[in-house]
């Protein structure tokens, strides 16, 4: 995997740590509209607001990801869930963690 910009660049607020993310595309692009891959992130704190829709299950690690209504979700190893494009969310991530994506970006949205 390669390492990816930091979140800065890519307008997420860093909340607390030094986060850093790398990856790979193994189908589609960045750009869009779809996409399939693997995302690993060390330890921080972040605030988005998700630019696609994403369906994520989570290979290593723990994270919780808590919504823009403040409902925490805790997941690890094996979970499985779904953020809509255009969702706020704050993602805490507790060890190191490693995801695999399918994501589409909708460009009407």
């Amino acid at each position: 995997m390669e390492l990816w910009p930091d979140f800065e660049d890519e307008g997420v607020e860093v909340l607390e740590g030094n986060p850093k993310q790398s990856g790979r595309i193994d189908w589609g692009s960045v750009d869009g509209p779809l996409a399939v891959g693997v995302w690993e992130c060390t330890p921080g704190k972040v605030r988005l607001t998700n630019p696609f829709s994403e369906l994520c299950t989570i290979r290593q690690g723990r994270v919780t990801v808590t919504d823009g209504d403040g409902k925490e979700s805790a997941f690890g190893p094996g979970d499985s869930f779904f953020i809509a494009q255009g969702e706020k969310s704050t993602w805490d991530v507790h060890e190191t963690m490693q995801k695999a994506f399918f994501f589409h970006v909708d460009e009407g949205s």
